[in-house]
């Protein structure tokens, strides 16, 4: 809180800032720093870089809950202010939690930037020309929530990584799109790379956010009077109002909640919203008001009155596994799905990979099937390995093209996988097994189908489309080899987990020659298998399967943990 009255100050001290080292960071710390030097002539500031717990993470595309959420960007820093190893950090408000933390305070709120989201996609497209079933990715509840509003078709994912990051995985294909804060993309000089402004009434921004916050120790005069000629009275009281709002709906809200205040003559006007996760409901409220705390909860409570509660209590419940330490042995490319609905449901997910995908040493009878691909009457996808090799493959013989030949897919990973690479498949069974999926395929007398598998893939769904008449190649192109566990997967199998997930027979192997037949390693561990057919191998290798997924999927398998742990302990 910034004192009424500022003591005189005889000399200027010497600042020193600490600042995450990404470029946005120092963006905004040379901001700041910018803005004391105009207002304290003579005031001298030394930059402290820090690399915090989150920006360690970054390249691990692990979602921030699973990793201790957004205080792995802050807790360094904010240590760091209470020891006096530096004196001022600033962060973007949106990111700081609306309690302070102990012993700190904000300082300053400077000038407000644009608060709006914008669309950063391949291809020029808007939201509104998205490709159906397009990946977006987002880590934000709030941002998933409104996109699925407008869009309930496309697939949100997870992204990790500074900004420009981001925008590098979008234009390389690993996402259709990302949302992003336009006030970011403007300071980093990147608006450019915008296909489309999001408005506010399509996509309300979080509480604070477009604000800067300047955050240092609570008890220091000195520094509370310098960062009182930066802060400003009408972006502190917008923010107050859109936080006041948040606190408002209970500690610890977890629902998707956006709020925008504006300030004109000292008379504050707000809008809110809470939505569910997947968009499908939304309970907006408005009002004015001249003082920003008693107007952010007033509008909590009219919120909270007509259905917010029952959001966020939804929010909360859907947190079936919190605090459940669940293994994941699929390969790490695979497990993001799986750790991302894990993490959203409170688990702690542990990658402890048991495989790894290697192509095939040599992949001519794919390249030639490629080259004669217009006289296949369908293509088939059993794994998003398939169609990632595929891809690669296809890419590499120029002018090859669909034709008429239709596309299935097994899994909505798969199906997914396939959209973002710009493919609608022609059939999804609804039931990830063999017997839907041909039985879909409608007549197959004569048809021609190419089929690119993994190497040890059984032979049933092969048998099954030859007996009903079709000609299958049936073409090897990956290899699913053990993987090299690391000693900090084995010892956190050490200290005792909930569950061990396997999502193919080959995991359940390898974790079986990985423990060396000695059974203490599992301790009280719950084995969830992804479908029978996992199942059974375990059941033969010794292990009491005690969840199996009703559906074959990761949905599938998480759905199948929460219910169990549900009943467990109701």
């Amino acid at each position: 809180m910034v004192p009424s009255a500022l003591p005189m100050l005889s000399e200027l001290p010497k600042l020193t800032i600490g600042t995450r080292t990404s470029e946005l960071a120092l963006w905004q710390t040379h901001h700041i720093i910018q803005l004391l030097e105009t207002k304290w002539p003579g005031l001298v500031c030394q930059i402290e870089p820090f690399v915090t717990q989150g920006d360690k993470t970054q390249k691990s595309d692990q979602p921030l809950p699973e990793i201790g959420g957004k205080g792995v960007f802050t807790a360094e820093l904010e240590a760091a202010l209470r020891a006096g190893q530096i004196d001022l950090a600033i962060h973007s408000l949106k990111d700081l939690p609306v309690e302070d933390a102990p012993g700190l305070t904000i300082g300053a709120l400077t000038s407000r930037a644009d608060v709006r989201d914008v669309l950063v996609a391949r291809e020029g497209w808007t939201l509104a020309t998205l490709p159906k079933g397009a990946v977006v990715g987002t880590s934000s509840t709030r941002r998933a929530a409104q996109l699925l509003l407008i869009r309930p078709d496309l697939t949100i994912q997870s992204i990790r990584g500074n900004v420009g990051t981001r925008v590098r995985k979008v234009k390389q294909g690993d996402y259709a799109a990302t949302v992003l804060a336009a006030a970011g993309l403007a300071r980093l000089g990147m608006l450019d790379c915008v296909t489309e402004w999001l408005s506010l009434e399509v996509m309300l921004p979080a509480p604070g956010q477009g604000a800067l916050a300047v955050q240092c120790r609570a008890n220091d005069a000195t520094i509370l009077a310098l960062l009182a000629a930066l802060d400003d009275a009408d972006v502190r009281a917008a923010v107050t109002a859109e936080r006041a709002f948040l606190h408002g709906l209970g500690g610890g809200c977890s629902a998707p909640v956006a709020a925008y205040a504006t300030v004109q003559n000292a008379h504050i006007s707000l809008q809110a919203l809470v939505a569910a996760p997947d968009g499908r409901r939304v309970v907006r409220v408005a009002g004015a008001g001249d003082e920003a705390t008693a107007l952010g909860e007033q509008l909590a409570q009219q919120a909270l009155a007509q259905g917010a509660g029952d959001l966020v209590t939804t929010a909360k419940a859907r947190r079936d596994l919190e605090g459940k330490r669940i293994v994941i042995t699929r390969t790490p490319d695979q497990a993001v799905e799986l750790t991302e609905q894990l993490t959203r449901l409170g688990a702690i997910p542990i990658q402890m990979p048991m495989i790894q995908i290697v192509p095939m040493p040599d992949l001519a009878e794919l390249d030639q099937a490629i080259q004669q691909l217009s006289t296949y009457n369908w293509l088939i996808f059993t794994s998003t390995n398939t169609v990632s090799l595929f891809w690669e493959r296809w890419l590499a013989q120029p002018q090859q093209h669909l034709g008429a030949t239709k596309v299935a897919a097994v899994g909505s990973a798969t199906s997914a996988a396939l959209r973002q690479r710009g493919i609608e498949p022609d059939f999804v069974p609804d039931v990830f097994v063999a017997e839907a999926l041909v039985g879909g395929l409608g007549d197959l007398t004569g048809a021609k189908i190419l089929l690119p598998q993994a190497e040890i893939a059984r032979a049933e769904l092969t048998l099954l489309l030859t007996a009903k008449g079709a000609q299958v190649d049936a073409i090897p192109v990956y290899q699913t080899l053990p993987a090299t566990v690391e000693p900090a997967a084995l010892a956190a199998l050490q200290q005792g987990v909930d569950a061990i997930t396997f999502t193919s027979s080959s995991t359940v192997r390898n974790f079986i020659k990985t423990l060396h037949g000695d059974p203490t390693l599992l301790q009280q561990a719950k084995i969830a298998c992804i479908g029978p057919v996992t199942a059974q191998t375990a059941h033969e290798l010794g292990l009491a399967v005690d969840i199996i997924a009703e559906e074959y999927s990761a949905e599938g398998l998480v759905h199948a943990l929460a219910v169990y742990f549900q009943k467990e302990h109701p």
